[in-house]
């Protein structure tokens, strides 16, 4: 079975509570946790210790060796290849494969025969990735044929797993046509030499400065001496910068000093993209153009994760101006067109826009679906007779204004944004325009949804200013006041008292229904924020 789930979604922690479910089990036998990243088992171990203390857990890998028959084994599945005789897999109910897209390379496929194909059909083979589609053009699915649970990334961000992103892309005439192929990605050596050109790295750091200075980085480089040369650009220009490869002795005390503020930007070659979770990370640098998907989702994935105070992270992506045809980036990652300009915005979220736009016409549909921007798609949508789209951007009726092309005075700012919330029936309470935003209040405080969130982008299009959303604040109320305005003539409001300790208001009500107590304490609720209890004589009609 397989569990597809975003670089982000917490596999170690679902994977450690599957293993506590099965092993309420009174029949069920050994566990055998497989990975390929001595990080990754570290990582695991610490997880499934923390949670489940009282566990037994063996470690396998490298010199370390402790094979004692736990009830969990953690293996590296290089060490696992050459020791395999040392274990019955007959005593094992559950193999659990992280990383599980490389299941399909010989050293997998010989652990997984022998410790899967070999023992009864009650072993459970269970593959964990963010993408079963490998760089050569397989997927893990030919291994794990029945997908158990997915869920998007989007989905993941409206529970509050993940943040979304902000992504840039930033063109540069690279020649990546003339880079050959190994191993279905471009060649190593040849694009590190591309990517360390001097004019490309200082394209580099022009980008990140303008899109992510004063935020936790992480940049992924094209080969090691790339990035030690942009972990010293950074460094020469006042930025706290350091490179870590493969070699690098003291790399847990960096990471160490990265987490805690102490470094600003943390340039890597093939050893940040898997097994390495630090969410306090706000910006990713993409200076390794790659055709793979999966390693270009593992390295936005570094930095999506949640934290306080966090509410996106900048990507920022360094790509061929000839827009080269195997060069992956999020807008594929996302399932929109190849060319696709984001302009900060989430892909994703942009995706699930898009397919929520219905047309009556099939030579719309086909314009809407070669289009390469939300501003293209929404031209379209507002040439289109308004019979002819059923549903806008994010399913929502279409707006129709004219952008601004130019600086406008705030007095025609004013009156455009006016006409826009009208259009789009937004309650509204005051509109301020200065010189270069524009601050909207509301009526209602029910605004961090994707509706207003679009809506910020129409009013930033027809003024050409920044718009911020004032959420309003919840007026002082006088509860019985309150209380008063929501009963009618035929009740008679006798008392009321109010307990600061359990913020509640008790009230004696005469000639209330069951059924209008509950109402009035319903409305009550929504409008005060207070709880109210109703006692008193009960109405027989």
């Amino acid at each position: 079975m397989l569990l597809y789930l975003p670089t982000g979604a917490g596999k170690t922690v679902i994977a450690t509570l599957l293993i506590e479910k099965f092993l309420e089990r009174k029949d069920f036998g050994r566990i055998l946790f497989v990975a390929h990243r001595e990080e990754i088992l570290n990582q695991t171990a610490k997880t499934i210790g923390t949670h489940l203390s009282k566990v037994s857990i063996d470690l396998e890998q490298g010199k370390r060796t402790t094979a004692k028959n736990a009830a969990v084994t953690i293996a590296s599945v290089q060490s696992l290849v050459r020791r395999k005789e040392n274990f019955d897999p007959h005593q094992f109910s559950l193999i659990i494969c992280d990383e599980c897209h490389r299941a399909l390379s010989p050293t997998w496929t010989e652990v997984i025969q022998y410790f899967h194909e070999n023992k009864s059909p009650d072993t459970l083979l269970l593959g964990m990735t963010a993408t079963p589609k490998r760089t050569d053009g397989r997927s893990a699915l030919t291994v794990f044929d029945e997908v158990a649970f997915e869920i998007s990334r989007t989905d993941l961000q409206d529970l509050g797993y993940l943040v979304p992103m902000q992504y840039y892309t930033f063109q540069t005439k690279l020649g990546l046509d003339s880079i050959d192929m190994s191993g279905g990605d471009f060649q190593i050596k040849a694009l590190s030499k591309i990517m360390n050109h001097a004019e490309v790295r200082q394209l580099t750091i022009r980008a990140w400065r303008e899109k992510g200075y004063g935020k936790k980085t992480i940049a992924f480089c094209a080969g090691v001496e790339h990035a030690h040369q942009i972990a010293s650009d950074l460094s020469a220009s006042g930025v706290r910068s350091v490179a870590i490869d493969g070699k690098t002795k003291n790399r847990e005390h960096l990471l160490k000093e990265f987490h805690e503020g102490k470094i600003d930007v943390l340039t890597n070659y093939g050893v940040l993209i898997e097994g390495f979770d630090d969410p306090t990370v706000e910006c990713i640098l993409l200076a390794r153009p790659t055709t793979s998907p999966l390693v270009y989702n593992q390295c936005i994935g570094r930095g999506l994760r949640t934290y306080r105070n966090k509410s996106a992270c900048t990507i920022i992506d360094i790509i061929d101006r000839s827009t080269h045809q195997l060069q992956y980036s999020a807008a594929e990652l996302a399932g929109l067109p190849r060319g696709w300009k984001s302009k900060g915005r989430d892909p994703f979220r942009e995706r699930k826009s898009v397919q929520k736009i219905k047309v009556a016409s099939p030579e719309a549909f086909l314009r809407i679906k070669n289009a390469v921007s939300l501003e293209e798609i929404q031209s379209i949508l507002m040439s289109l007779p308004p019979e002819s789209v059923t549903a806008g951007l994010d399913g929502e009726p279409v707006l129709r204004y004219s952008p601004s092309d130019c600086e406008i005075s705030d007095e025609r700012a004013h009156e455009e944004c006016i006409q826009l919330l009208k259009q789009a029936r937004a309650r509204f309470r005051e509109v301020i325009v200065s010189e270069r935003s524009v601050e909207v209040s509301f009526h209602s405080p029910e605004i961090n949804n994707e509706r207003y969130g679009y809506l910020i982008w129409h009013l930033q299009r027809v003024s050409g200013r920044t718009v911020v959303y004032q959420i309003p604040r919840k007026r002082v109320i006088n509860p019985r006041v309150l209380l008063r305005s929501m009963i009618s003539q035929t009740h008679r409001l006798t008392a009321i008292d109010f307990n600061n300790d359990i913020n509640t208001i008790t009230a004696q009500i005469i000639g209330a229904t069951f059924k209008e107590m509950e109402e009035i304490s319903s409305m009550f609720f929504r409008e005060s924020g207070l709880k109210l209890e109703i006692k008193g004589q009960l109405s027989l009609i």
